[in-house]
């Protein structure tokens, strides 16, 4: 578990870091991680576009990204094979949503994105969210929609095949988070326990 935890940051931070030096050898801070927050919270001073995109949620319904305009969204990037990050993300999720007061709760929407559309269908998607917690949003079934998303959101993710045995997936584990108005507006790091992403969610929820 350890050794997935530590490839998956490294995934995130070399992309993350090739990102920021394009950006940055162009002349432009596009980047800033507020003084007020704890490291690996990271907001960009400038929102960035996220292409539109369409999926099919854990109830077989159509979710666009118009569609999901209004809210804060926490996005990760996961699946349902995924043998250590993604549960321990989404139960430590799923604490942090409990204990968030009802206010700032309802800014916010967790979106667990596929990146194992084969597998991850809306039937095995809803009772695996769904034991997390019921209120989360999981979204699969288109690959292209998928790889741009992932692009506009920096992050990675990559098949790994086992032979006779079930592939697994490579992939980050960052938060990125996307404003009410559909855009990428930074990331949280792990860890995201509940100690230390209550604090968090709550600093950037508006009054």
């Amino acid at each position: 578990m350890k050794k997935a935890i530590v490839l998956a940051l490294l995934l995130s931070g070399a992309l993350m870091a090739g990102w920021l030096a394009g950006k940055q050898n162009r002349g432009a801070v596009w980047w800033t991680a507020a003084p007020a927050l704890p490291e690996g919270v990271v907001l960009f001073t400038e929102p960035l576009p996220v292409h539109p995109f369409e999926f099919t949620d854990q109830h077989g319904q159509a979710v666009t990204s118009t569609g999901l305009q209004g809210r804060n969204l926490l996005v990760f990037f996961g699946y349902t094979f995924c043998p250590d990050i993604c549960p321990t993300t989404l139960m430590d999720l799923s604490r942090t949503w409990k204990q968030l007061p009802d206010p700032v709760r309802a800014q916010y929407q967790v979106v667990l994105v596929s990146i194992d559309p084969q597998r991850d269908t809306p039937e095995a998607l809803a009772p695996y969210v769904g034991y997390f917690n019921p209120e989360f949003l999981a979204l699969t079934g288109n690959p292209l929609a998928l790889a741009r998303l992932a692009a506009d959101l920096n992050a990675v993710y990559q098949k790994v095949d086992r032979g006779e045995s079930a592939y697994l997936m490579d992939h980050s584990a960052n938060l990125a988070i996307v404003d009410k108005d559909g855009r990428y507006k930074g990331y949280i790091a792990p860890p995201h326990s509940a100690s230390r992403m209550v604090p968090v969610l709550e600093s950037l929820a508006q009054p």
